[in-house]
């Protein structure tokens, strides 16, 4: 399964993570927002519809920097995640989907319990920042 996910960095340097909620699997983990695929869409479409439904921000195509992938086997499924990076969108960024948002300076990444696949992204993360 390919996964599309995003460092949206804002004018501190902090990096947006959101809390996975109850009822979805790995809830209570932060990670870094995005989400799957659909048929046909390219990484970059599916990123800026999911920033839009989970976020409520609009991000152009072009705003958004491709920066690392992770390759990681879940018990049950093989997850790509696609990392880019975005330091420019429209809107205030609220939490549509009822997930808790925080702001994080990327030394503080490790305070946070994070899915594996994600965790597998902060290296080059903290390297660009």
């Amino acid at each position: 399964m390919t996964v599309v996910c995003v460092a949206l960095v804002d004018a501190d340097g902090r990096v947006l993570l959101a809390e996975r909620p109850t009822g979805k699997p790995m809830a209570g983990l932060w990670e870094f927002p995005g989400g799957k695929l659909q048929p046909g869409e390219t990484p970059e479409a599916a990123l800026t519809r999911e920033l839009h439904e989970e976020l409520g921000i609009d991000v152009a195509e072009a705003c958004l920097s491709p920066l690392t992938f992770a390759s990681y086997r879940y018990p049950a499924l093989h997850v790509v995640l696609l990392l880019y990076v975005c330091r420019r969108w429209k809107g205030l960024v609220i939490a549509r989907e009822g997930q808790k948002l925080t702001w994080v300076k990327p030394p503080r990444f490790d305070d946070y319990a994070m899915p594996p696949a994600d965790k597998g992204l902060i290296a080059a993360l903290r390297d660009l920042l």
